[in-house]
């Protein structure tokens, strides 16, 4: 069902969603790379659906849409270097 009224409404519960699972993850896990692998991939695909829909670049300006993901995903490989590197260090 997709009202008309609130386009976005779905993709916003979804990152809702996303959002409180992640939040779950990240508080249970101990500090488990899985898990904060796990976390990191929510929050890019949080990341996603905000530059996708809420910022209206889905169905325009390819460029911009895809340098945002770079840079989102660049930002996560390196927030996932520290803890990769403290667990081979340690």
């Amino acid at each position: 069902m997709h009202d008309t009224r609130f386009p976005i409404l779905g993709t916003f519960i979804l990152v809702l969603i996303l959002a409180i699972g992640g939040a779950t993850i990240a508080t249970l896990s101990d500090g488990n790379l899985i898990a904060i692998g796990t976390v990191l991939l929510i929050a890019f695909a949080k990341a996603r659906f905000v530059i996708l829909d809420f910022m209206e670049l889905r169905h325009g300006q390819r460029g911009m849409a895809l340098s945002l993901l770079a840079w989102c995903a660049m930002l996560l490989l390196v927030a996932l270097a520290r803890p990769l590197l403290v667990s081979y260090l340690a």
